[in-house]
């Protein structure tokens, strides 16, 4: 019988967050996910030896200062890892302006009263007094909890350190972030701009989200920073999956969760779609929360959650003139400015900070945006059907006249070029209908009245996007920090406190970066192992393991190498693996991989020679 302390169902940021820091406090942790891979929409895929990101692709969290639950995470697990310090923020085409995002809020502010001069004084107190409200509230004493299960002496604590700002702090709660914006600005114009960048930031409009949540993120960004894992999501997403692996933690992939468990109201373990069944002391389930009721629990949500928009991404590899050299990595395509619209683009170029993606003579481009169709599920008959082909291409269609009209020549530098549908988000990023923000922070639901950490279900606890936090990476983290506490704190063990003094395991480095510079680990043979096997595809039906002769998963270890994970790579292979691998001579494995031929193909029976020694 396969028992564990904890279960974790779902391997995006914040199931790994969760699985990777109960493993170091020594829970027997084993995490379950329906795709072949860890990350969710944090994650890459390969083409001809180029890397796309899938969606993530801001980073904040990982500054020295500001609300850094990253770096706290990578810390507290003593997890080396490289991040890319963009030199900007990002870029905003708000209409005809470019509005730089610089890291400096006194900069911000000259930049955007530039735009809006009637507005200056109104801006400058704004910024003044949200960078005061989070200096005291966030930057001074960090919670990297979510409120509904910070414990009750931590949040007396905050109160009693800074009473006023912590009750200005919670006034902000159930008044919408026009509200308050109104109080320092008077024009319908700059009411327009704020409407668009919240919507970039939460997916909702100044008059839906909750001004408690404008006031951190309008400043929160500056503050710390904004970063790219050098060598793309793989090393940050792999290097959670490698502390869980070699801290005795095991990871299933293409494994569904079908059924919980449930006896008197207390979970006990997961059963799979296969039909194997898994127990567990602790369940934390980390997918969308509408497929946690829907499918596992089978009752009505207590409430009926409106999800955001569902997204189109668009990835592109083109010539490096393609994009003029005063572009920057990440940059907003605004039109309209009234309302929401589809033409609302953001686009990465992380090409131009890390030179690992692609050759140097082009630019990996991954273009994401709104989509206000009704698009078909991924289960039925019409997601594979010619109607839903046209509208595939009528999407592509759309987002290359947006950067045609951004980039002047886009459309002719193409090498590369594909598009991933709301259906496609649904059915390889979990997202409910697309949703690639879960519900929306919206007045009514947000905070304390989304999904909680704890249910009502004894022993089995939430984290993710549905949960009580924001939007983005570094939310995410903290709600796997708050399900991995208090599953520890149930059951009577120490948990994590941003007050634990911690060695720094952050390196930054400035961009462009290259690939020469790369370092998978500072142990020289996993090094070497890593960079051979960064060549991989990482191909979503591998001819390669289809040809082994050991039926060895050269997918999930050649993955787990390129990011230094040797323990993770080892525990795939059976004893009967390694003794046909041993004395294999064919190398019929390595005469299949999808890359013979081109400089990018895999040395895959040495990796495997040197996995097995």
């Amino acid at each position: 019988m396969d028992t564990y302390d904890v279960i974790v169902i779902g391997a995006g940021i914040s199931g790994l967050t969760a699985a990777a820091l109960l493993a170091n406090k020594h829970r027997n942790v084993a995490l379950f996910d329906a795709q072949k891979k860890p990350g969710g929409s944090c994650g890459i895929f390969k083409r001809n030896g180029v890397t796309f990101e899938q969606g993530a692709g801001m980073f904040y969290g990982f500054g020295e200062s500001g609300f850094n639950p990253h770096r706290y995470v990578f810390n507290a697990l003593h997890a080396p890892i490289t991040m890319i310090h963009h030199k900007e923020l990002y870029a905003i085409q708000y209409g005809d302006q470019k509005i730089v995002f610089p890291e400096s809020v006194d900069e911000f502010v000259e930049e955007l009263s530039k735009l809006f001069p009637e507005e200056k004084k109104g801006i400058r107190n704004f910024y003044h007094d949200m960078e005061h409200l989070y200096d005291e509230v966030i930057q001074t004493t960090p919670v990297f909890q979510s409120p509904d299960v910070l414990p009750k002496e931590q949040g007396a604590k905050q109160f009693k350190e800074h009473p006023i700002g912590y009750l200005k702090f919670l006034s902000l709660m159930n008044v919408s972030v026009k509200k308050l914006l109104k109080k320092y600005m008077k024009g319908k114009e700059i009411l327009y701009f704020f409407d668009k960048l919240t919507s970039t930031y939460c997916y909702a409009t100044v008059g839906e989200a909750p001004a408690v949540l404008g006031a951190v993120m309008f400043i929160d960004n500056h503050k710390g920073g904004s970063y790219y894992p050098a060598g793309s999501s793989l090393m940050l997403t792999g290097t959670l999956e490698k502390v869980i692996e070699e801290h005795g933690g095991d990871c299933y992939y293409s494994s569904k969760v079908t059924k919980l468990l449930i006896d008197h109201n207390t979970v006990s373990g997961i059963t799979l779609e296969d039909g194997r069944t898994f127990y567990a002391k602790q369940v934390i389930y980390s997918g969308n929360v509408w497929s946690l009721y829907e499918d596992l629990l089978h009752k009505p949500m207590k409430r009926n959650f409106e999800p955001t928009y569902g997204s189109v991404v668009y990835y592109a590899l083109v010539k490096r003139e393609a994009i003029p050299e005063s572009a920057y990595p990440i940059e907003m395509l605004i039109t309209g400015k009234t309302r929401l619209e589809e033409s609302e683009v953001t686009v990465y170029l992380l090409s131009k900070d890390d030179t690992t993606l692609c050759p140097s003579d082009q630019h990996v481009i991954v273009a994401i945006g709104p989509s206000f169709q009704k698009w078909p599920g991924s289960d039925s008959f019409y997601y594979h059907s010619e109607a839903y082909e046209k509208m595939k291409e009528k999407e592509r269609q759309r987002i290359l006249t947006l950067l045609e009209k951004q980039f002047p020549g886009f459309r002719r530098n193409i090498l590369y070029q594909e598009i991933a549908t709301p259906s496609s988000l649904e059915k390889y990023a979990l997202k409910y209908h697309g949703a690639v923000a879960g519900p929306k922070q919206m007045l009514g639901q947000h905070m304390l009245k989304r999904q909680h950490t704890k249910t009502d279900v004894n022993r089995l606890y939430c984290c993710g996007e549905g949960t009580v936090m924001g939007t983005g990476t570094p939310a995410v983290t903290v709600s796997g920090i708050a399900a991995a506490n208090l599953a520890l704190r149930e059951e009577g063990l120490p948990e994590y406190t941003s007050e634990d003094g911690l060695e720094n395991y952050v390196k930054v480095v400035t961009p462009p970066y290259p690939k020469a510079k790369l370092v998978i680990s500072s142990d020289p043979h996993v090094n070497k192992l890593g960079l051979l096997a960064r060549n991989c595809q990482f191909c979503e039906t591998p001819a390669c393991s289809k040809a082994c002769p050991a039926n060895i998963p050269i997918y999930q270890i050649t993955r787990r190498l390129a990011v230094g994970n040797l323990v993770g790579a080892k525990k795939q292979l059976t004893p009967s693996m390694m003794h046909t691998c041993r004395n294999c001579t064919s190398k019929e494995c390595e005469q299949h991989c999808i890359s013979k031929g081109t400089n990018h193909q895999v040395s895959i029976y040495e990796l495997l020679q040197q996995t097995i020694q």
